[in-house]
Parts: structure tokens; C-alpha cells; sequence
């Protein structure tokens, strides 16, 4: 009996998805948490799984997603790609401090939802 070989799936999974559209749905110049981000992909609490995402998008430069735009809830910068996150986000006028190795920005305590905020008629 013949092995096959595994092929990697180039579809991706609904929860891939979900993030890639919460991530696309960041304002130039905001930052999101990677558990707001989880909140907006209808996942809350997956907030590591968000981040194994945006790790793959960060090694993936021919998707045009703003994987920059995405921190941890105190504002720091993952330490692999802190310097090249903090260039992206200053070049969208993201005031980035740096202490040491440690880069940080602002990030909203409740960061409205994507589509949230528009009124409504009644």
C-alpha cells in the first residue's frame, strides 16, 4: 500500500477567515489587541489563537493584510517583529514609544466594533 504525501490546504479555515476580515477591518493609524480582534472574528477568548495568525502573516508578505495593526492588550510589540511592526505603525501615525528592546502603543480599552457606530434610523 502507497503513502501519500500530505499536501498543505490553501483553503483557509473559517476561524483564518474570520481574523483576516476583523484584521482588514482596522482604521489606518488604530491598534487592536489580539483579543479584540478574537471579540470581532465571533471567537472571544482566542485571543492565542489570533496571534498564531498574525505570526503566519507576518511570514506571508504577499497577503495585504495590516498584521502591524495587531498587539498584545498592554500595547507591546511582539519581540521577533517589534522593529519592523513599530516602522509600520509610525508610518500610519501611530506614536510608538521604545524602552530598551521594548516597543509599545496606546491600545483602546473598548475599540469599537468593525461597522459598529453608524446610527440607525427608526
Amino acid at each position: 500500500m502507497a503513502l501519500r504525501a500530505k499536501t498543505k490546504t490553501t483553503t483557509p479555515l473559517p476561524f483564518s477567515k474570520a481574523v483576516w476580515q476583523a484584521v482588514r477591518a482596522i482604521p489606518r493609524g488604530q491598534v487592536r489587541s489580539y483579543a479584540q480582534v478574537a471579540l470581532y472574528a465571533g471567537r472571544p477568548g482566542a485571543a492565542r489563537g489570533v496571534g498564531r495568525e498574525m505570526a503566519t502573516l507576518a511570514q506571508q508578505p504577499g497577503l495585504p493584510l495590516p498584521w502591524w495593526r495587531v498587539t498584545r492588550s498592554d500595547g507591546t510589540l511582539a519581540p521577533q517583529v517589534a522593529q519592523e511592526q513599530a516602522r509600520h505603525l509610525r508610518a500610519e501615525g501611530v506614536e510608538v514609544t521604545q524602552r530598551g528592546d521594548t516597543f509599545r502603543v496606546k491600545v483602546p480599552r473598548v475599540a469599537p466594533a468593525p461597522g459598529v457606530g453608524a446610527k440607525r434610523k427608526r
